[in-house]
């Protein structure tokens, strides 16, 4: 079994892309923001043009994501969404078995994932997570910019803002580190994976 096969189309890839890039624009100016003392080491730093920066960033988000969607395959990125909100008993067993797996040899984590179709359940759940945590932050955020609430809208927006950052750390640390799932990273790059990769972790993954 040698080649390599389609994972992700030009349309889930630049969707991904312009979450993933205005999230990290919008983390790398609004941490200093929210933790002031992270200013210090940022030379010649401004409040101001922070929040200017945060503000463009955030534009730039969702006017990104606007636009994929215009103009991509919205039927593919309905139907790969469908496929990520179905948690099945074989996606509940994979969960508590993450732990394990972190951990298990290549041949035992393939065991693992026997039962795994085009994601498994840790990318289904990471994926829920962060539509509804950015719709949060979104709205939060929109609470404080240009209506000028404060209080628990502006505490909110720090906790989620919080919440996000070991999730996003987890998914850097699979997608470009860890040996098992790094070989996936291709698949949001250049839409193809190995096809022997995609039956050893997918394997109940049909790619068309």
């Amino acid at each position: 079994m040698t080649g390599r096969v389609v994972r992700f189309t030009v349309t889930e890839r630049a969707l991904h892309w312009a979450l993933a890039s205005g999230y990290l624009l919008l983390l790398a100016s609004g941490l200093p923001l929210m933790a002031p003392s992270l200013q210090s080491w940022i030379r010649g730093y401004s409040p101001i043009i922070g929040e200017r920066l945060h503000l463009a960033s955030a534009i730039f988000w969702v006017v990104a994501m606007l636009a994929v969607l215009a103009v991509g395959d919205r039927r593919r990125i309905v139907r790969t969404l469908t496929e990520m909100r179905r948690l099945g008993g074989d996606d509940r067993r994979w969960l508590v078995r993450f732990p394990r797996w972190l951990v298990a040899t290549p041949t035992e984590r393939a065991r693992l994932d026997r039962a795994v179709g085009r994601f498994n359940a840790g990318q289904k759940v990471n994926a829920l997570f962060t539509l509804v945590t950015a719709a949060l932050l979104l709205i939060t955020g929109i609470a404080l910019w240009p209506f000028g609430a404060g209080g628990l809208w502006r505490a909110a927006h720090r906790w989620l803002t919080l919440l996000v950052l070991i999730p996003i750390a987890g998914h850097v640390f699979l997608a470009v580190i860890f040996p098992s799932t790094r070989q996936g990273l291709t698949g949001m790059l250049d839409g193809r994976v190995d096809r022997e990769w995609a039956a050893t972790h997918h394997p109940r993954w049909e790619p068309k």
